[in-house]
């Protein structure tokens, strides 16, 4: 990356948000309200308060409350376990580092299976440091430690641990009255808003309160989907409304970023756009004003505007596909009513395959023995200052190898931006100022600083926090700033040294592309809706009663593709965004298998020939998925369409069953209608175009993966 084309990333990263100059002024008053006790009582190991605050703080108060109840659990039962094992093995050097692998294992083998993100980093990264503490200078001059000693440090850890979220949701609570369900509605709005503008701009009549979109866009085309898919598992936990429909609303997501995406394509392009683009793009913009009302309304939305054949999409594929997305927006509103099932809805703390994905393991193995080597080497060398390389190893491991590139790059470009802030408030500032609010001044500007960057896109807010933690090392040391710079320098030399040893065990150990596992769980994606498919049409092995269990799994599969096409934006991965497409077109497909599978009339016993006709059906839709799937792994040709003539006999048993029982016709008919959007779903995704599909092919593996939430560990 060139110089002009980081200040650009960082010029539009840093841009201002709506909510995140509010978001910021909270986060800065709790730093500045918990330095309060911290210093007044002289609080030991205060940096942790602060460090809980910046990980736990979201922009709404659900989940800053649901993170700070989940991580006092978390870091209660991890730092208990581990003085429990500390005092097992502390005059046992081996036993104490097999249950300081042991803890690191658990815990990020629980980061991957547990649903509710960030228990498994709370309960296993604290436990495994308890261990290492006879070998960390926690205190300087003192390397042999009493027990009694440990005991009271651990304690401590954890008052401060409450400490920080206890005042941090106070603030929150008082000044941030934020639902997840607003904020993902708002969030949908903005990127429909945007798109609408740009196409009315592009077509020559902008609305005249607008200003150049091309800004938002580009920064909305970046950030992807990572922040409307976070408030959304927010919303699902706190709000029933959003847990009903999650299917169908994580489709919404990739079908409006999917148009975010063809809109900044077309911006990019308008020079080349004819005159005879213009009534296309004024269609699409009305289609995403009548998609905003329809959203702001909770309702749904109405049909897309006729176009001639001739003018439709003006031969624009970007244009095309735009058009199309709303189409399957309105799909997914058309099938919604008989697919909710509040009953089916529920919570469940793991995985569906938890205990069956290897790749689960593998993960954890990789993240424990890059830890270990990093223990083993700074213990080795007596270098006892860079104990960071332990947090990094466990931080950093990631599912995929861009996913963790992302994440190293963030930890060390954070470590070293907020190692110069304190190490200019060290130098310039500090000595200049005698008084309270002088050190509050400073400190509050700085925490300001990191606050903005941390409440920014995923693609930079863990390099926010990272800013934080090296500037407060310096900034508040032993209740005063730092003397000595060197707490900053081997802060820096651990973190490179963590990302050193654990890149090269994941690139010698089971090396996991996030382009290669996300064309293998698209495909699988694919398989389990062709299962879900015979399932329809009478046929398959999964019983009726468990069409819930399948729905979780292809829910889980979903969310996994959305993590691997953001992690592939680190990686040199084309096709990432024909995955986007593939994936809205999967979607529509697994929305109206499901609306089949729930529907009351379904579970009926069916007359002979209607039952015929519909197993004939959901036979022919499952073989042209599953010929998707091989088609997308590169085993296997274009996928056949052989739906239609399937279709027909359908229509033509359900004709004949209303004849003969008119009484039910509009049962029957609703029955019918479902079947032909599964009709015309399937067709959509199987006529997708070459450059869809072209060229993805993977290295094939058994393996099934689930992306690693990039949160903060």
């Amino acid at each position: 990356m060139t110089a002009s084309a980081l200040l650009e990333f960082l010029r539009r990263e840093l841009a201002p948000t709506p909510g995140r100059g509010g978001a910021t002024l909270r986060l800065t008053l709790a730093c500045l309200a918990t330095t309060i006790p911290i210093l007044t009582h002289h609080i030991p190991h205060g940096l942790v308060a602060l460090i809980v605050m910046f990980l736990i703080t979201q922009e709404d108060t659900s989940a800053t409350l649901l993170g700070s109840i989940l991580g006092l659990i978390g870091a209660t039962i991890g730092l208990g376990t581990g003085l429990l094992a500390l005092e097992i093995s502390l005059d046992i050097p081996w036993l104490r580092v097999g249950f300081f692998a042991a803890f690191l294992f658990g815990g990020l083998f629980l980061k991957r299976v547990l649903a509710i993100e960030g228990l498994g980093s709370a309960i296993g990264l604290p436990a495994a440091l308890v261990m290492i503490l006879p070998d960390v200078p926690v205190i300087p001059g003192i390397f042999s430690p009493s027990p009694e000693f440990l005991v009271e440090f651990v304690l401590w850890i954890w008052l401060c641990v409450a400490l920080g979220l206890a005042v941090n949701l106070g603030v929150q609570l008082l000044l941030a009255p934020g639902d997840p369900l607003t904020l993902f509605e708002r969030e949908l709005d903005t990127r429909l808003r945007v798109v609408e503008e740009t196409l009315r701009g592009l077509g020559g009549t902008p609305l005249p309160s607008s200003s150049a979109p091309t800004p938002s866009l580009e920064s909305l085309a970046t950030a992807g989907m990572s922040r409307p898919l976070a408030l959304l598992k927010t919303a699902s936990l706190t709000r029933a409304w959003a847990r009903q429909r999650h299917e169908e609303l994580s489709a919404i997501i990739t079908l409006v970023d999917r148009m975010v995406t063809d809109a900044a394509g077309l911006w990019a392009m308008a020079p080349a756009l004819g005159v005879g683009a213009r009534a296309s793009l004024l269609r699409v913009a009305n289609g995403c004003a009548r998609t905003r009302r329809a959203f702001a309304e909770r309702r749904l939305p109405g049909p897309p505007e006729e176009a001639a054949a001739a003018e439709s999409a003006a031969g624009l594929p970007l244009l095309a596909d735009m058009e199309r997305a709303l189409e399957e927006i309105a799909l997914v509103e058309r099938v919604r009513a008989p697919a909710e099932r509040p009953s089916e809805a529920r919570l469940s703390l793991l995985l569906p395959d938890a205990f069956a994905n290897p790749e689960y393991v593998r993960f954890a193995v990789k993240g424990a023995l890059s830890a270990l080597i990093c223990y083993l080497l700074w213990v080795g060398f007596d270098y006892r200052g860079i104990y960071t390389s332990v947090i990094t190893c466990f931080v950093v491991s990631l599912t995929t190898i861009g996913a963790s590139n992302q994440k190293g790059l963030l930890r060390f470009g954070g470590a070293a931006a907020g190692g110069g802030m304190a190490l200019i408030a060290l130098v310039y500032l500090f000595p200049n100022t005698e008084t309270l609010g002088g050190f509050w001044l400073v400190f509050g500007v700085g925490s300001a600083i990191s606050a903005w960057g941390n409440f920014g896109s995923p693609r930079i807010s863990y390099g926010g926090y990272q800013m934080g933690l090296a500037f407060w090392k310096g900034a508040l040391h032993d209740f005063a700033p730092s003397r000595n710079l060197t707490v900053l320098r081997d802060r820096l030399n651990g973190v490179a040294l963590g990302l050193i040893v654990f890149g090269i065990v994941e690139h010698v150990l089971w090396p996991a592309r996030a382009a290669d596992r996300m064309r293998e769980r698209l495909g699988e994606m694919l398989r389990a809706l062709a299962e879900l498919a015979r399932v329809c049409g009478g046929r398959g092995t999964i019983r009726e009663g468990a069409v819930d269990a399948q729905r979780r799994l292809i829910s889980q599969q979903v969310a996994d593709v959305q993590g691997f096409i953001e992690s592939t934006k680190f990686e040199i991965a084309p096709g990432s965004s024909d995955i986007a497409r593939l994936t809205g077109d999967a979607q529509s497909v697994f929305l109206v298998l499901l609306a089949i599978a729930r529907d009351d009339s379904g579970r009926a016993a069916l007359p002979a020939h209607v039952r015929e006709a519909t197993e004939r059906l959901g036979t022919n839709v499952a073989s042209c998925l599953a010929a998707a799937a091989d088609h997308l792994q590169g085993k296997g040709g274009a996928p056949p369409i052989e739906v239609d003539e399937a279709l027909g006999a359908v229509e033509r048993s359900i004709a004949a069953q209303v004849q003969l029982n008119a009484g039910s016709a509009e049962l029957w008919r609703g029955r019918l209608a479902l079947y032909r959007e599964l009709a015309a779903a399937v067709k959509r995704l199987a006529q997708a175009e070459p450059r869809q599909t072209a060229g993805l092919t993977s290295t094939p593996s058994s393996v099934r993966v689930r992306p690693c939430p990039s949160g903060r560990g």
